[in-house]
């Protein structure tokens, strides 16, 4: 009878054991080499990054809508535009748009930034 309410214990405890193990993926990076995940409801089209470097404001604004973010870090001016699957962060420096990244919801970086921007761009916001 003992053995059997051994047995019994320690198949309840591998059990319990067994629900607090969690294979799965982070849900949030702030840092670290994992790569981001871009899922949205309107992809919209595709745009190149080599088309965003160059532009002005007014383009930015005419391609993205309002920039949710404006931030000024010395001579560097950031925007970052928003749609359901990522943020596009624009770095000015003077009047024209330099460098471009794409993160996902957890701000895990983004490897097709040009979908981002294409999601961002059919999702703008009015400005």
């Amino acid at each position: 009878m003992n053995r059997v309410l051994l047995a019994a214990a320690a198949t309840s405890l591998a059990l319990a054991l067994a629900g607090c193990v969690n294979d799965q993926a982070p849900q949030y990076s702030l840092t670290g080499n994992e790569t981001g995940v871009f899922r949205t409801a309107n992809a919209g089209r595709p745009i190149a990054v080599s088309t965003i470097k160059g532009m002005d404001e007014n383009q930015l604004a005419a391609t993205f809508g309002a920039a949710r973010l404006d931030r000024k870090d010395a001579a560097t001016r950031v925007l970052r535009y928003q749609s359901d699957g990522c943020s596009l962060f624009v770095y000015m420096s003077g009047p024209r748009a330099q460098y471009v990244e794409a993160y996902d919801p957890q701000l895990r970086p983004l490897i097709n930034v040009d979908a981002c921007a294409g999601s961002v761009a059919a999702q703008r916001r009015t400005v």
